[in-house]
């Protein structure tokens, strides 16, 4: 099963990636994809102003890094670890590529408030979860941790 130690030790490496987005001059959002034993197969960092890509989500970029390398099976087994909540798109992304697990750091809202983000049109207003529960597949979720 999961080790919470483990998984909190996971979520300081995808803190990390979000750190050196900031320092590349993105938002600070990063993530990072682990296998079942939780070793770190892959990073994503969010490169939404470096890229001038409004998308470039740290998640949608990790799951595009992953397209065509992992089989099902094998994705449905990993976690990623997200310095904040998946926002809709990039946990639609998520389910869409197979991956079996998310924790993540921060919620949406504790975010918004350490940043100070209130920009009412990039709000959505809908939990990872909740979008999630929508699917026939399911995709366990753990945070805000």
């Amino acid at each position: 099963m999961y080790d919470i130690v483990q998984d909190k030790q996971l979520l300081h490496a995808a803190l990390e990636v979000a750190r050196r987005s900031l320092q590349n001059g993105n938002l600070p959002f990063g993530c990072i994809l682990t296998d079942a034993d939780g070793h770190v197969i892959e990073e994503g960092e969010n490169t939404v102003v470096s890229a001038q890509d409004s998308i470039a989500h740290c998640e949608i970029n990790l799951v595009l890094q992953i397209a065509g390398k992992y089989d099902s099976k094998f994705l449905e087994s990993c976690s990623v670890y997200a310095s904040t909540e998946p926002c809709p798109m990039c946990a639609a992304a998520i389910f869409w590529s197979g991956i079996g697990r998310i924790v993540f750091a921060l919620s949406k809202e504790a975010y918004h408030s350490i940043a100070g983000t209130t920009n009412s049109a990039h709000l959505f207003d809908i939990s990872c979860d909740k979008l999630l529960s929508y699917g026939k597949r399911t995709v366990k979720v753990y945070g805000p941790c």
